[in-house]
């Protein structure tokens, strides 16, 4: 895993690329710039993985570039539950709901992450109230997608048929 710069970040990959990425969708390039400025990027080889299994998630990512697996540690074992593409959110739902890191990420190919913290997204919040708004926005929407996939999941295993 290697740390990036937010500048160098922005170039490489270019406002009008990260604007079309559905966590960031219809934010400010001010918004933009303060997230990746203010957060942690990290690259992540093919193969790299992150295991934090009981810690409290006090953050959330945005897979700027790349794709993730992730493996849920349920009864002893390692469970492949879901890939996130570029773009998505990865763990928002445990720092709103105060839970904690029940998986491991796997960079299925060499990945950009960006590490948001819960206080950088309070500060967001103050300092960009009308992005932050929109933000939530587009991480309610991802959680929608989310739960309708666990509920088509859930009917396919107890036999529910397509009509």
């Amino acid at each position: 895993m290697e740390i990036l710069d937010a500048g160098e970040t922005v170039e490489m990959l270019g406002l009008d690329y990260l604007n079309e990425l559905a966590t960031f969708g219809a934010l400010s390039n001010e918004a933009i710039v303060n997230l990746l400025e203010n957060g942690v990027i990290k690259h992540y080889a093919r193969g790299e993985y992150v295991t934090r299994v009981g810690q409290v998630a006090s953050e959330f990512e945005v897979l700027l570039r790349g794709r993730v697996a992730f493996y849920k540690c349920f009864e002893g074992r390692d469970v492949l539950t879901r890939h996130f593409n570029q773009g998505e959110q990865i763990g928002f739902d445990l720092m709103i709901g105060l839970l904690t890191h029940n998986g491991i990420d796997v960079a299925v190919e060499d990945s950009l992450i960006l590490d948001i913290s819960s206080e950088q997204f309070h500060r967001l919040h103050v300092e960009f109230p009308g992005d932050f708004g929109l933000l939530m926005i587009n991480l309610s929407r991802e959680l929608a997608r989310e739960i309708e996939i666990l509920e088509d999941v859930i009917g396919r295993g107890t036999g529910w048929q397509e009509e």
